[in-house]
């Protein structure tokens, strides 16, 4: 589930830049093409749905109290 979360965060990072594009440098502004109203929030919401799949990592408890 980690590599699914990865592939999912780095097309929701891909969503979140790809608008912004235009701004960039000349070679880069095909980029843009392909983004459409409200891709960035989009983006943003799938960047933070995919640390769903990222799972819970697990305690260290190697300090015990008593």
């Amino acid at each position: 589930m980690k590599i699914l979360g990865g592939i999912v965060f780095l097309i929701g990072l891909w969503m979140m830049i790809s608008p912004q594009a235009v701004l960039g440098l000349q070679e880069l502004r095909w980029i843009a093409e392909y983004s459409f109203p409200g891709e960035a929030f989009l983006g943003a919401l799938v960047c933070s749905g995919s640390l769903l799949l990222f799972g819970k990592t697990k305690e260290n408890n190697s300090v015990k109290s008593h």
